[in-house]
């Protein structure tokens, strides 16, 4: 599951000097902001500027009025002007850099944050925003313990709670994204995506209810997203509870009918209910479907062609699993079933290089040896067919152990 993209913060905090307490526009000016007349807001702080042409906080409030209105450039010429009148002004260095990595200049984001967490040491936003500067860049660890001082400095804020909890997961750390999810939602109960992440979190758990749970009350802040509604058919599936799968992967096509994932998912359920019956109308479709949506979507390949292979049409089986292969070709399943496919069409000799390729990437393969010993043996090598299985037989494969004791002795 493509996980969530983290979220920008821009800075909302509104800088108000004690000089300003008697400045009617100014004070004005704060209060549109507030209830995000920003426009107007514009138009009051540039008669302040004009008034007091040195006032720091002037053009910080207007570029962040700015900002609102996604007016990057004129945003971004204010913060500058901001600094260049006090360069003490941290929280114009954060939000100027939050403009920066939203424009694509991460270097020049990081280097904002950094200025503005040397100005102000205690200063939580700069934390979190360095932090998502810092997953970006594919540095966890240094994201985590930003991340970590953002909370210590600012333990209310929701945001910096799921993020922290989306890195812990994408390092294993379910257990602990678990809690960081939940106090997420604490502070925020209209959260929709810590519901959704905790939800994909339970559900690798194997907690199935509570996955269900979760994208329940993702679905009720928001019954569009198709995602709670895909996820939430596989916690059912998970539970057996066929039909409800089936109803949410429906409904997640009827909303929004180029989503690959939900075909591909029920057809799994269709071919492992229906496939006794040798009825293939009802999955292959939806495999077809989901390859036609996302061409580079490896599952769909993989289950279609497990499907075809079922249907003895071996030739589209191996030309699926070759689809398959060159998607994840790290992976050593996909040589393993291309080898069986090749197996069943009783092609031996070239079922051995698939089952090759597999023990290579993965030494301990048990069923590799033993189907690769199998197809030693229809092609007359004995030697070698026993050397696989005892070897597979060690490792645990009790079939192994069978074809040993009866070949081998």
């Amino acid at each position: 599951m493509k996980k969530i993209l983290l979220i920008l913060f821009f800075g909302i905090f509104i800088l108000q000097p004690i000089f300003s307490q008697k400045d009617r526009l100014f004070n004005l000016g704060l209060k549109k902001i507030e209830i995000g007349e920003y426009r107007n807001a514009i138009q009051l702080f540039s008669v302040v500027i004009i008034n007091n042409p040195k006032s720091s906080y002037a053009y910080y409030n207007r570029g962040l009025a700015y900002d609102r209105l996604n007016i990057t450039d004129s945003a971004m010429s204010d913060y500058t002007q901001a600094i260049k009148l006090s360069n003490k002004n941290f929280e114009a260095y954060n939000n100027r850099g939050t403009l920066k990595d939203k424009l694509g200049n991460r270097d020049g984001a990081y280097g904002d944050y950094n200025t503005a967490i040397k100005i102000n040491p205690k200063y939580a936003l700069a934390y979190y925003n360095r932090g998502i500067s810092k997953s970006e860049k594919g540095d966890r660890k240094g994201a985590i313990e930003d991340y970590d001082i953002s909370i210590k400095y600012d333990p209310y804020y929701a945001s910096t709670w799921y993020n922290r909890a989306i890195i812990k997961s994408e390092e294993g750390k379910d257990s602990s994204a678990l809690l960081d999810n939940t106090e997420a939602i604490r502070l925020n109960p209209k959260f929709r995506d810590a519901y959704y992440n905790r939800g994909n979190i339970k559900r690798r758990m194997k907690n199935y209810t509570g996955a269900i749970q979760d994208y329940t009350e993702t679905l009720k802040l928001d019954s569009l997203f198709v995602n709670a509604l895909n996820n939430r058919g596989l916690a059912k599936y998970g539970l057996k509870d066929i039909d409800g799968a089936i109803s949410d992967y429906d409904e997640a096509i009827r909303i929004k009918p180029g989503y690959y994932l939900p075909y591909c998912n029920r057809g799994i359920i269709n071919f492992e209910q229906r496939k006794a019956s040798g009825s293939s109308d009802d999955y292959m479709s939806d495999f077809n479907k989901s390859v036609q949506l996302n061409p580079d979507y490896s599952n769909a390949y993989y289950y279609r062609a497990q499907a075809k292979k079922f249907l003895k049409d071996y030739q589209g089986s191996i030309d699926d699993f070759t689809q398959y292969i060159r998607l994840e070709p790290d992976y050593a399943t996909g040589y393993f079933n291309r080898g069986i496919v090749k197996y069943e069409w009783e092609k031996y000799e070239n079922a051995i290089p698939d089952f090759d390729s597999a023990l290579n990437k993965y030494p301990e393969y048990k069923e590799a040896l033993y189907y690769r010993g199998l197809a030693y043996y229809n092609l007359g090598k004995n030697v070698q067919a026993c050397e696989d299985w005892k070897k597979s037989n060690e490792l645990g494969n009790k079939e192994a152990e069978y074809m040993y004791q009866s070949y081998c002795k």
